[in-house]
């Protein structure tokens, strides 16, 4: 059966009401607060150890944050994927970055941070 328009517009207003929302986030706040510092606290240590690898190369400080990229990328797609799906995907964003002239080598060391094969 296909919803009127009348009834898809109310539904939609009824989502957006501020005290619907306001009274939503300020039950889950806490939950969201913990979550949000777990989740930087992985992001920071990961970076720094994504820049421990790029650094300990010799990769020139304009090029550190395509490198970061690279591994945030990586981290993303870790919790969203695992195995093999997790394999080719990371493998897929680790070319996309070569062709835009990172260094393989350096590309596949942070591969294998992740526990992916290199890329060839």
């Amino acid at each position: 059966m296909v919803r009127s328009e009348v009834y898809r517009a109310r539904k939609f207003e009824g989502k957006i009401d501020p005290e619907a929302t306001r009274l939503r986030i300020a039950a889950l706040k806490q939950d969201m607060v913990e979550q949000q510092l777990q989740r930087q606290a992985e992001l920071v240590s990961l970076e720094k150890d994504i820049k421990g690898i790029v650094e300990a190369q010799g990769v020139p400080t304009i090029f550190v944050p395509q490198y970061l990229n690279v591994g945030r990328q990586l981290w993303s797609l870790s919790g969203r994927f695992s195995g093999q799906t997790f394999i080719s995907e990371a493998q897929t964003i680790a070319r996309k970055w070569v062709a835009r002239g990172l260094n393989q080598a350096i590309v596949n060391q942070i591969l294998a941070y992740f526990n992916v094969p290199p890329i060839s």
